[in-house]
């Protein structure tokens, strides 16, 4: 298990992603101190820890959402926000972070479907207008993707006519439908009623199961961590603290802060 940044990503596998001693602030609160983390080709890592520990700014960095302020962000071995040339860090032209960005799916919290559109509509809009996709191409796809998430008979609904777990599930698709290498999702399930965060999770699960891209999970969700993650990644006071095989970190944990953080979760204190 790696302690205080160490990363252990797939044996041999060239690195999809990579943080390098990645630093963010806030006003005078630093929330990211230096992180370094690598994700492989396929690898799904799921980063725990409690609020504020700067989990969802490490997910917004990758999105594009956030510029860091400190180190290197890699995508497929090319630098996302800054490069350095002799010693001095120079902005990446906007055309290669866009394109670095279509690599790049990511599912919020709250859903953010156009409310004017369709379900099938949602899904159709980026591939047709972003990616230049024939129609006839785009529609098959998104009607399969539908189906695959259960919701092929809602496609002609609009997403005020959905209860939250249907519109995360069309938010899961419509991201999809852009074939990204690695998928960020940010608490999917933080904004749902409990009696809906089932029917998410096992989207998620069955994606992990079957499809060979990336992902980067934050969750509050220990036991789907446990089942979907290759590698946990425990996050506190914009550190690292510890990483490893999922099984390992929830089991075993080696610091005190783990411990006293999945206390937590086995005396129901949090979900």
């Amino acid at each position: 298990m790696a302690l205080r940044g160490e990363t252990l990503p797939k044996s041999g596998a060239r690195p999809l992603v990579e943080y390098r001693r990645v630093r963010k602030s806030f006003g005078d609160v630093e929330v990211l101190k230096g992180i370094n983390l690598t994700i492989a080709p396929g690898e799904k890592v799921a980063v725990i820890g409690p609020s504020g520990s700067g989990k969802t700014t490490l997910a917004r960095i990758l999105m594009t959402l956030e510029e860091p302020d400190g180190g290197e962000v890699y995508v497929g071995g090319e630098p996302l926000w800054h490069r350095v040339v002799d010693g001095k860090r120079i902005p990446v032209d906007e055309r290669t972070r866009r394109r670095l960005r279509a690599r790049i799916g990511m599912v919020f919290q709250h859903f953010y479907l156009f409310p004017h559109m369709t379900v099938l509509q949602n899904l159709m809009e980026a591939p047709l207008f972003v990616q230049k996709r024939p129609r006839k191409e785009v529609e098959k796809e998104a009607y399969d993707l539908l189906e695959k998430v259960g919701l092929a008979d809602q496609a002609a609904k609009y997403p005020a006519q959905l209860s939250g777990g249907q519109k995360q599930r069309v938010a899961i698709a419509r991201a999809l439908m852009m074939h990204p290498d690695i998928m960020i999702f940010d608490e999917p399930t933080s904004a749902l009623d409990p009696e809906l965060v089932g029917e998410v999770l096992g989207v998620i699960r069955d994606i992990a199961e079957k499809d060979d891209m990336a992902m980067l999970l934050v969750t509050h969700e220990m036991q789907f961590a446990r089942e979907v993650a290759d590698r946990v990644v425990f996050m506190d006071g914009g550190l690292i603290v510890e990483e490893g095989p999922a099984e390992e970190v929830l089991d075993h944990p080696q610091t005190e802060r783990l411990q006293a953080f999945l206390s937590r979760f086995h005396n129901g204190i949090s979900r």
